[in-house]
């Protein structure tokens, strides 16, 4: 029998919430979600992955590489300075990890860097394609063009910003200062902000993630993180797991409103093993994670979250 984690519903097209759906008669669970964005500023994160294109276990690996017997991998190589497709660890010390595919033959991948020196000896893994700008926005409505942006926070403190030119580009977005085409990577549980004129949506269709993701957290960065699963059900900071290597008295995770304006709700002050509380009254957190929300990280040295899967299947 399957099952939805986080009590979504068990039948075969299940509905998550007022724009999400699910099916759930095949091996992996497909769907798609309907997210809206208010004028002005929101946040959003990609709630669900494209399909394996690979999965098994390596039987001989190197830090930077992964091999294994009798495989037919495709042409995995980065395009245009980006990677294209990404490993993900599935067993083992690294758990949940995501490396971007360097270079591959027909049976071996090289990652970029040396990441894989602890996932064991022979870890199981997986290979996807990336989610990429274009896909979440090939269907869209209110979009203006010259004026609508959409922004990713990086890991040394910048940022990579597009601009919304349907006509102008292939993937239906510019860089706003050569005017050439961009078409970034948004990473598995990345939030993304986006700054539009008008009021519109976007539709994702993909397939529902059925493994825990790690998501980096970096110091002064903006950590625009999320649970990235299309549930409506919400779980508490510390049943997400999302304090667990969070610095007790100084890491904070801030709560937004999402109607335009981006006004702080609420700051949470992780506190260790006792959670989160208000950093002014010292009252317990109340904020809660639904499957979409886009919270900022704050802290004080590099570490991880686990995000749960938002699927999970029993036999």
């Amino acid at each position: 029998m399957k099952k939805l984690n986080l009590a979504l519903a068990i039948f075969v097209t299940a509905v998550m919430a007022a724009n999400a759906q699910i099916s759930t008669n095949t091996t992996t669970p497909v769907g798609y979600e309907i997210q809206s964005f208010q004028s002005g500023n929101t946040v959003h994160a990609v709630t669900f992955v494209k399909p394996n294109l690979f999965q098994g276990k390596a039987i001989s690996k190197t830090p930077s590489s992964l091999t294994v017997s009798g495989g037919s991998f495709g042409n995995y190589a980065p395009t245009d300075g980006l990677p294209t497709h990404y490993v993900k660890i599935l067993d083992g010390p690294l758990v949940g990890y995501v490396f971007d595919i360097a270079s591959n033959t027909s049976t071996s991948i090289v990652i970029d860097g040396t990441g894989l020196a602890s996932a064991g000896s022979t870890p199981t893994f997986l290979v996807r394609q990336h989610i990429r700008l274009s896909d979440v926005f090939e269907t869209s409505t209110g979009l203006s063009d010259g004026s609508d942006t959409f922004t990713l926070f990086n890991n040394d403190g910048t940022s990579t910003v597009a601009l919304r030119a349907a006509n102008d580009s292939p993937s239906g977005w510019l860089d706003p200062v050569t005017e050439q085409p961009m078409n970034p990577v948004i990473y598995p549980g990345q939030g993304f902000l986006l700054t539009t004129a008008n009021s519109g949506t976007f539709t994702i269709a993909k397939t529902v993630e059925s493994t825990p993701t790690v998501v980096p957290l970096y110091v002064g960065a903006v950590n625009l993180v999320s649970r990235a699963s299309p549930s409506s059900q919400s779980m508490s900071l510390v049943s997400s797991g999302l304090g667990a290597n969070m610095a007790s008295g100084s890491d904070t995770v801030e709560f937004w409103t999402n109607d335009g304006s981006l006004a702080s709700q609420e700051v949470a002050l992780s506190v260790g093993v006792d959670g989160f509380v208000n950093p002014i009254t010292e009252a317990p957190s109340v904020g809660t994670l639904a499957g979409g929300t886009v919270v900022n990280v704050t802290v004080t040295q590099n570490s991880t979250w686990t995000a749960p899967a938002p699927y999970t299947s029993n036999p």
